[in-house]
């Protein structure tokens, strides 16, 4: 049996907002645990490694921060590696109502010139 690495995932409550990370790789997508679609099929997350604070942490990318990610850096996550980003705060209208979400922000020196 092989067992998945730990993961050391990044949540909402541990951000101010305004943190500046860097990508550490080139993400990959993780089997739900917890969500399933309507047919039992397991959801697939995906998820990049960064640094934050010296501290290696998996940041879950939902498909806009993913769009915010693709749009700048293209579609090979590899080219992603090394790019730094800022992670905002933001309040986000859910299922469940008004929640705390992450959203993602290219750094100014690294947008695509125009």
């Amino acid at each position: 049996m092989i067992l998945s690495p730990k993961r050391n995932y990044l949540r909402i409550s541990d951000i101010k907002g305004g943190e500046m990370v860097e990508i550490l790789n080139e993400g990959e997508w993780i089997e739900s645990k917890k969500y399933t679609y309507n047919d039992g099929a397991p959801k697939k997350d995906f998820y990049i490694k960064i640094k934050i604070t010296g501290e290696e942490r998996d940041l879950r990318l939902n498909a806009t921060n993913r769009g915010i990610l693709i749009s700048a850096y293209g579609n090979d996550t590899a080219k992603w590696i090394g790019k730094s980003i800022v992670l905002k705060k933001i309040q986000a209208m859910t299922p469940q109502g008004l929640r705390d979400a992450i959203v993602v922000e290219p750094t100014k020196e690294e947008e695509p010139a125009l």
